[in-house]
């Protein structure tokens, strides 16, 4: 659904912004696209040609369309730049998918390995067992239980089950910023480009900076990073600079843009910088997940089959001796 979105929301900006009417641009867009998507659009387009809203018509398909998305648009158009921000929202569902893809090549070849293991490690049970086929089959399923089913269950399970809110969301988050092999530090920078993402977006859609500060907040997807911004939403409600509150936890090479950004009034700008280059930092530690993650696993694998060859020697070879 990201990929189709991001296609979408490209395609509309580049019509709108060659001046093609709303309404076309809409049934253009619609008539590319196939499933649900291309159903979910086409009942927009209806609505939209009732003279209802885009943004309201995309509010009544929550499961496609993100609250910060309909949002940004119904803020798109009362200030009148529609173009300019489903530009914005496509480049962002372009790089959510480059992420996603990055993760999930690290992970791709590590599982393919741990299946190819499982299948493998057991081999040496099985021919010094009187090849005895039941047991191997529950050899291997037990080491696939163990070593891959069981985990990405749980971890699944939590991702999903873990509260938007409170200990456990801390907690959880907390725990994710500290995941080895790169991957808590691309998700420490992804969750800033969040930040200053939406920030950028909902202020060039004309939003208050209060509001642009609390969407932002709320769509950076990690409350431990979320509440380093907390406390500069508060200065800003009390009539104050938004930099007197961010935390000094944040670097250096994000706080001085930032207080630059709000003396020189050029915000705008300077928070789409620091949202490209929070992104090409996650991205690029997400690259080095990829790389070295299957290493670690193809090492431990190693490992594990060079002991099972010597103990299967040594158990080969004790049989000789007693023969």
């Amino acid at each position: 659904m990201v990929k189709g979105l991001a296609t979408v929301y490209d395609n509309l900006s580049t019509l709108l912004a060659a001046g093609v009417p709303l309404i076309r641009s809409l049934r253009t867009v619609s008539s590319g696209l196939r499933g649900r998507l291309q159903q979910v659009f086409l009942e927009a387009t209806g609505s939209v040609e009732k003279g209802t809203p885009l943004s309201d018509a995309m509010s009544l398909h929550p499961k496609v369309f993100a609250r910060l998305d309909v949002m940004i648009i119904h803020a798109a158009e009362e200030s009148g730049n529609l173009a300019e921000m489903l530009d914005l929202l496509g480049k962002w569902y372009k790089f959510s998918k480059r992420i996603m893809s990055l993760t999930l090549s690290g992970l791709a070849l590590p599982i393919l390995m741990i299946h190819l293991a499982a299948v493998l490690f057991p081999i040496q049970v099985l021919a010094l067992g009187g090849w005895d086929f039941a047991a191997y089959g529950r050899s291997v399923l037990l080491i696939l239980l163990v070593l891959f089913y069981i985990p990405a269950v749980l971890i699944v399970g939590v991702m999903r089950l873990t509260p938007q809110t409170g200990i456990a969301r801390r907690t959880f988050d907390h725990v994710s910023l500290r995941i080895p092999f790169f991957l808590g530090r691309a998700l420490h920078k992804l969750a800033l480009s969040r930040y200053c993402w939406i920030f950028h977006i909902t202020s060039k859609a004309g939003m208050p900076i209060s509001e642009c500060a609390d969407l932002a907040i709320k769509g950076t997807d990690n409350v431990v990073v979320a509440e380093l911004f907390r406390p500069a939403l508060a200065s800003v409600r009390a009539g104050n600079p938004f930099s007197e509150g961010l935390s000094s936890k944040l670097p250096p090479e994000f706080l001085e843009p930032w207080r630059i950004g709000e003396e020189t009034g050029q915000i705008d700008e300077i928070t789409k910088r620091l949202a490209e280059k929070n992104a090409e930092s996650a991205e690029f530690w997400f690259k080095q997940f990829a790389i070295w993650f299957p290493r670690f696993v193809y090492a431990v694998i190693g490992l594990v089959m060079i002991i099972m060859v010597f103990k299967g020697y040594a158990a080969l070879y004790g049989g000789l001796l007693d023969l």
